[in-house]
């Protein structure tokens, strides 16, 4: 478990690097072509670490509403996204470090979009982390593409 809690860290924290220095009106501004801006990818990464860990892997319902984080009428702020990062790391951390011996190979049902799918919470906790490392690098190319280089 260690390793993967590893992966996610890094792959948050490539996440969270690739918006360095982005103030709140870039992070609200979808490049051209674009529908979502930064602050809405982290928003719903956020959510979906919360979902996949905390309610698939710890059995906490988080009343997750996916449609919510890609409200573009919402705006997303350094600050909030500060705080949320924290917040959502922080009890990741506390989850996995707890979790007793055997429990990731328990199988459990999860909704991924509109279906519903089994699963052992190794794989939520893998999913998760995958998740934040293909996030990460549409986070990268926004970068490119609202601050150049």
């Amino acid at each position: 478990m260690k390793r993967l809690a590893d992966h996610l860290e890094e792959a948050r924290r490539n996440a969270f690097a690739a918006v360095e220095g982005m103030d709140d009106t870039v992070l609200n501004t979808a490049p051209p072509g674009l529908q979502n801006t930064p602050g809405i990818l982290l928003r719903h990464l956020l959510g979906a670490e919360r979902y996949w860990i905390h309610q698939v892997v710890g059995g906490e319902d988080v009343r997750r509403v996916r449609e919510a984080e890609f409200d573009r009428a919402v705006p997303t702020s350094r600050q909030w996204l500060e705080q949320e990062l924290e917040a959502v790391a922080g009890k990741t951390r506390h989850l996995l470090s707890m979790l007793p011996e055997g429990v990731l190979d328990e199988v459990v049902e999860a909704q991924a979009g509109n279906r519903t799918v089994r699963l052992d919470k190794a794989s939520a906790v893998l999913r998760i982390v995958e998740h934040w490392a293909y996030h990460c690098g549409q986070l990268q190319l926004m970068r490119r593409l609202l601050l150049g280089g």
